[in-house]
């Protein structure tokens, strides 16, 4: 089973916001929602160990330099501790979250071959031996971790960086027949120009093979980080709106939002919903009734009211109004989250 972090899409929200933000009668708002990790764990899982189980990476494979005339040559950088520093930052990424009674990084080698650009995962035989051994109850297993930079001198004073980082972890306790694997890669580039000083007279210095290692070192924990997300819940800013309206109601239910009185701003929307005859005035009001119960925790009744708008929208404008593409989409976020929120339970429920 393979698990992936899929990020929203950018281009989704910019539409969104702009053309929300395009009516004044719109207030926009950042919230923050907390997502079920991507692996359920079992409830009697309670200490977890991540051991590093890839094989060391030569100083001399991986990591060039091209001169500024395009030759191309090898260069040394020692990374050795990259891998535990990944390790080290993933568990303590874990460790954040009260699923998990201890989580332990485990100091033995566990690989001595020299296959560093293969993946050698523990058969079950292994996984059960080792949470034996160490006295765990599951492993998270860094099985492949193959850094890679490329330094280009591009003249006397401009360069550019790239660094590298292909890699998986998986997720595997005693019993478990379809092991959990999380494939990974990431990079990260910059350029820039170095001159003898600055304007100030202050000397700077030029590129060092530690520059590298500290960015393929920071490469790695910042990968680490986000790896989180299949193990442990996590929170994430997501963008909400709200209608305005001139009228006295309104602006109340608006400083009930402000204050965060979900409840009471909610009561305030529906009651001026069950007065409300005009269709566009009636969608707005569920829709800011909808946003009131998905803070409240109630995502049940918030697609309800996400679903009326939705309808409303569609019937007056049809299905290609920019509006009612719009409406779709929160109402798909709300049944997302009321989904999410059922797994949320089972994962939090397990560390009660």
């Amino acid at each position: 089973m393979t698990c992936r972090y899929i990020r929203a899409a950018a281009v989704t929200v910019a539409l969104i916001l702009f053309l929300l933000t395009s009516c004044n009668g719109i207030r926009i708002i950042e919230i923050q929602a907390y997502n079920p990790a991507a692996i359920t764990f079992p409830s009697d899982v309670r200490t977890v160990m991540i051991v590093n189980n890839s094989a060391q990476q030569p100083d001399y494979i991986g990591h060039s330099f091209v001169s500024a005339n395009g030759v191309d040559s090898v260069m040394r950088i020692s990374c050795d501790s990259a891998a535990y520093d990944f390790c080290q930052a993933l568990g303590r990424a874990i460790a954040e979250s009260p699923r998990f009674d201890d989580v332990r990084i485990c100091d033995d080698t566990l690989r001595r071959d020299s296959a560093f650009y293969e993946a050698l995962p523990f058969n079950p035989e292994d996984v059960s031996a080792l949470c034996e051994r160490y006295g765990v109850d599951a492993l998270i297993s860094l099985d492949k971790f193959v850094l890679g930079s490329r330094y280009v001198r591009q003249s006397d004073i401009a360069y550019t960086y790239l660094a590298s980082l292909v890699g998986e972890i998986r997720v595997a306790w005693p019993g478990l027949k379809t092991v959990y694997t999380v494939p990974f890669v990431d990079s990260l580039k910059w350029n820039w120009n170095w001159i003898d000083e600055d304007v100030f007279g202050r000397k700077l210095r030029n590129y060092t093979l530690a520059d590298a290692k500290a960015a393929l070192h920071y490469l790695a924990e910042t990968v680490a980080w986000d790896l989180r997300v299949n193990i442990i819940p996590y929170w994430s800013g997501q963008h909400r709106w709200y209608y305005t309206n001139l009228s006295s109601e309104w602006k109340r239910a608006a400083i009930l939002i402000k204050a965060e009185k979900w409840a009471e701003a909610a009561e305030v929307w529906q009651q001026l919903l069950d007065k409300s005859k005009k269709w566009k005035e009636r969608a707005q009001l569920s829709s800011n009734a909808a946003l009131c119960y998905e803070m409240n925790g109630d995502f049940r009744r918030a697609v309800e009211l996400a679903e009326q708008t939705y309808r409303l929208y569609k019937e007056n404008l049809g299905d290609e109004n920019d509006y009612t593409k719009i409406h779709a989409g929160y109402l798909n976020t709300l049944k997302i989250r009321l989904e999410n929120d059922n797994k949320l339970s089972e994962q939090l429920g397990e560390s009660q």
